[in-house]
């Protein structure tokens, strides 16, 4: 389905991701780990088409087919989303409206999108901020779950989560795991969880993992292999045992 190959992104002129390949396939949910600042949310802006990180090497195809130039609305069509790393805080922009816009986009009737966003909002535990301006007083755990609704309202064919387990409590962690593994039912193929401390990983169920270090995909494999290694003895022991990729 989605393919990066030997992906290398600029921003402001500067390489921030050196040549990165890996492929997310038909019923796959991936890891995408490594320490802060290693490239993983440049990565996965890059794949949604964001101006600001420029693809200067490299392919992002979807389904075999190009779409490295397309810009981001044209690939939200294709099926692509992304649940970003630090959603907006937007004064005026009520939650239930925002959800029940995002359903608009692929149902026609606004009693079955109130009744879906209803249903997301449970799922998440969001009901009681369904009225309230997007952000406005909002907690870190509840900025994550209503940018997991928006994504769930969208119901993409590939989904690109980024560190949805980073500055949340436990109880946040697992509303987001039970979310992530709704999706998967609702009908969407695919999902690449960006992470650095691996905890998500414990609560989803998961197939291929990749490691990104300074920029680069330093080893990948399944997960049941590679998290093991990352989480007892960190991101430096993947890259001394230089992981060889597996097939």
């Amino acid at each position: 389905m989605l393919r990066i190959e030997r992906v290398a992104v600029a921003v402001e002129g500067r390489i921030v991701v050196k040549r990165a390949s890996l492929e997310l396939r038909r019923g796959e949910v991936n890891l995408l780990l490594g320490p802060n600042g290693s490239g993983k949310s440049s990565l996965l802006n890059a794949v949604m088409g964001h101006p600001k990180y420029v693809v200067v090497a490299g392919k992002v195809l979807l389904d075999g087919n190009d779409i490295t130039h397309l810009n981001p609305e044209a690939r939200v069509r294709l099926g692509l989303a992304l649940a970003v790393q630090h959603p907006p805080r937007i004064r005026g922009v009520r939650v239930g409206k925002l959800l029940e816009k995002l359903v608009l986009r692929r149902v026609k009737s606004v009693q079955e999108a109130m009744k879906e966003v209803q249903n997301i909002a449970k799922l998440l535990n969001i009901s009681h901020l369904l009225d309230r301006d997007l952000g406005v007083g909002f907690s870190g755990g509840e900025m994550k779950r209503i940018e997991l609704a928006s994504l769930m309202a969208l119901r993409p064919r590939i989904a690109l989560i980024d560190e949805p387990d980073s500055g949340v409590d436990v109880d946040s962690v697992l509303l987001i795991a039970e979310a992530i593994e709704e999706m998967m039912s609702m009908g969407t193929q695919s999902i690449l969880i960006v992470t650095h401390t691996g905890l998500i990983a414990k609560h989803v169920k998961h197939h291929r993992a990749y490691v990104m270090v300074d920029g680069e995909i330093v080893a990948e494999g399944s997960s049941e292999r590679i998290l093991p290694m990352v989480l007892e003895h960190g991101f430096s022991a993947v890259v001394s045992c230089a992981v060889k990729r597996d097939e």
